[in-house]
């Protein structure tokens, strides 16, 4: 007995609403960090004499607040605290291969389960299941694994909702408000597909409009 295709949005777009609750974790996350570190610099290094010297040089002498006679400790790995603010700051290298992470699972997931399921509930073959969204993640996806995470222009002409986003030949960078885009494409795309599927011809909204979108289905008598 095949699924009902409201039954595999509906599930798909719970996925992608976990995937937004762990981007923004991530993100809340990578601002800790930033803060943390910047604190610890402040209160690390603090210039606490000016002189002098004999050769006219003026001297700054530092101290530090932590105590060097600590035993060793096993490091995961060591960075310069400019780069560590640099990485965890807004738009950072850690909230860039975050993004692009996010981006390929919910492609891989699309791709490899929900649209298979979606033909199937419908008796269609799988290239009729067709979604702008999805194919343009297809393309980041591609670039994000194979071409360093460089966009390709070739490829960057096949996108068909993103091209604005990007630029060709250049990495693959994602703002949090361009994040916050593609979930909401992807779910007005999931709304495009259901108002097709119940056949509904004016709806009262636009799936373009719509920017989140919930299914709730009556319980099993």
């Amino acid at each position: 007995m095949n699924e009902a295709f409201d039954d595999i949005i509906r599930e798909y777009i719970d996925f992608v609403n976990r995937q937004v609750g762990v981007y923004m974790d991530a993100l809340a996350g990578f601002e800790g960090h930033r803060t943390r570190v910047e604190r610890q610099v402040h209160r690390i290094s603090r210039a606490i004499k000016s002189s002098i010297d004999n050769t006219g040089q003026r001297v700054v002498v530092r101290a530090s607040y932590e105590d060097p006679t600590q035993p060793d400790v096993i490091h995961n790995r060591i960075i310069r605290a400019s780069d560590y603010i640099a990485a965890n700051s807004e738009g950072g290298s850690n909230a860039q291969q975050h993004s692009q992470a996010v981006l390929v699972f919910l492609y891989a997931y699309w791709d490899e389960e929900i649209r298979p399921r979606l033909a199937t509930s419908k008796s269609l073959d799988l290239q009729e299941i067709k979604s702008d969204i999805m194919g343009d993640l297809r393309l980041l996806r591609h670039n994000i694994l194979h071409n360093k995470g460089i966009l390709g222009p070739r490829d960057h002409k096949r996108l068909k909702k993103l091209g604005d986003i990007f630029v060709a030949d250049k990495p693959v960078h994602i703002s949090y408000k361009n994040m916050q885009r593609i979930f909401v494409l992807i779910k007005q795309d999931c709304a495009r597909m259901l108002l097709e599927w119940l056949d509904v011809k004016n709806a009262p909204i636009r799936s373009d409009d719509i920017v989140d979108i919930a299914i709730q289905k009556p319980p099993m008598a």
